[in-house]
């Protein structure tokens, strides 16, 4: 499975300009080609371009987004393509004048048919088992994953499933009410908190990056100046994706009593980067534009991004597992902790001072939260059912409704049957939900190491879960 940052990535491309190698000029390999990549959950049209200069792929759904070869070779009836942008390649043969059969490989290998022209040929939605415990523990055991659960509600019943361990060096058993962490799935949280102040006028969706993190003697600069609300939830603010890593290490990831002049240290730094292209012409897939938000929110209450979340969203809700950063306290196997990994090795990352369990407290708008199964589905069935007492019914359209003519809504990717889906890790974790209105359902699965065959097996387990609620 394609992971959220992986799958976003591919809009993050905008712009680069790498070398390919001349093709001959006679290649049967010319032309335009199109192919639909079924990652899971997410759908992605995906358009290739070959010609005697190289060869570039344009990812339709979103935004168009141009990624030229970093690596052409063709032998016979044989492709093989790098895109060093996005860490991808693609191998393929000519089956005919017509089809090119092959595997992206992004993370996880996935096979993808390429046909000749505008129109890729229609592929039939996989079927999925309904989700049990036993289908759970097969898929965990296959990746080599320490320890997996998965939740699905449907109107007020609920089911949660949990296999494995908390630690790959431990036989202490997950349990139903452990806590997991979300990574970017915290994004739609965020911006359901912003529509909580939009409600409260507290801020609006037009409010403007400038207006707010305007400092004396240095405002902020001219690129993002009128960069809205709107456009830091929807990835349309021109941002990078993150600051660069040699930045990020002066950033804390101990606890800190008040987060807020790191977080506005870190959204300063960002604004300070270059864009990536004109505010609102292209989505590309940021962090800093979610930490950016959260500094404003910051800037605007007079409050933490960490306090705001608990009172304004975690608490109607009746939230009360949630927390910020790594599950779990040092010294102690009491909650499930994450693994770096090392081809089928886990190495698990136990959790205290000092120690690299998560990603900078800065980074918190964009992907800190941990909760339980049973509170994730509290905080997706409020998504299902938009509750009036939470947010304003226009509100709950803002966050559901793709703004700039992409899939992608407010910290929510929108497929193409109308259900809501976003995914999430910090490497050492990994999980997706779904929200399907209309069906009446909502469906998490999450695991506690992030290789790829882990977030193959966490996407083929979250549509299981899906498929038992629908089964009801």
């Amino acid at each position: 499975m394609m992971t959220r940052r992986q799958m976003q990535s591919l809009m993050s491309a905008f712009g680069l300009m790498v070398g390919t190698r001349a093709l001959a000029a006679d290649s049967p390999f010319h032309g335009r080609w199109t192919g639909v990549l079924a990652a899971g959950a997410v759908r992605l049209t995906l358009r290739l371009e070959i010609d005697a200069k190289g060869a570039t792929l344009f990812s339709v759904d979103q935004g168009n987004a141009r990624i030229p070869a970093s690596r052409v070779a063709i032998e016979d009836e044989r492709i093989k393509l790098a895109f060093a942008a996005i860490k991808a390649t693609f191998e393929g043969v000519l089956t005919d004048d017509h089809h090119i059969d092959g595997t992206f490989t992004q993370g996880a290998p996935l096979p993808l048919r390429f046909t000749r022209g505008e129109v890729a040929e229609a592929t039939p939605e996989p079927v999925y088992p309904p989700l049990t415990r036993e289908l759970l523990n097969d898929k965990r055991l296959a990746a080599y994953t320490p320890g997996m659960a998965a939740a699905w509600s449907r109107g007020t019943q609920t089911e949660i499933f949990a296999a494995g361990a908390r630690s790959s060096e431990d036989e202490i058993a997950v349990q139903m009410e452990d806590q997991w962490h979300w990574g970017s799935i915290t994004k739609s949280m965020t911006a359901t908190l912003c529509a909580r102040l939009v409600d409260a006028a507290a801020i609006k969706w037009t409010t403007k990056v400038g207006e707010v993190l305007d400092e004396r003697g240095s405002p902020v600069p001219a690129a993002y100046r009128d960069a809205t609300l709107l456009h830091l939830l929807s990835h349309r603010a021109g941002l990078q994706p993150n600051l660069d890593g040699i930045n990020a290490v002066f950033y804390s990831r101990d606890p800190l009593p008040d987060p807020r002049a790191e977080r506005r240290k870190w959204a300063l730094a960002a604004l300070k980067q270059k864009p990536v292209g004109p505010v609102g012409a292209q989505n590309v897939y940021a962090n800093n534009g979610y930490i950016i938000a959260g500094a404003m929110l910051e800037q605007l209450s007079g409050k933490s991004w960490e306090t705001l979340i608990q009172t304004e969203l975690f608490t109607p809700l009746g939230i009360t597992s949630a927390g910020f950063g790594a599950p779990g306290r040092p010294g102690q196997m009491d909650q499930p902790l994450g693994h770096a990994v090392n081809g089928h090795k886990r190495k698990p990352m136990p959790v205290g001072p000092g120690l690299p369990t998560d990603n900078p407290v800065a980074l918190g708008p964009a992907g800190r939260v941990h909760m339980s199964m049973a509170d994730m589905l509290l905080y997706l069935r409020a998504h299902r059912d938009r509750p009036a007492s939470l947010l304003k019914p226009e509100s709950w359209d803002a966050l559901h409704t793709p703004h700039f003519g992409d899939e992608y809504a407010l910290g929510w990717v929108v497929r193409p049957d109308g259900a809501l889906w976003h995914n999430g890790s910090n490497t050492m974790w990994y999980g997706e939900v779904l929200v399907d209105a209309k069906a009446g359902t909502v469906a998490a699965a999450c695991a506690n190491d992030a290789a790829p065959d882990t977030m193959t097996a966490v996407g083929s387990v979250l549509m299981s879960a899906r498929a038992a609620a629908g089964s009801l």
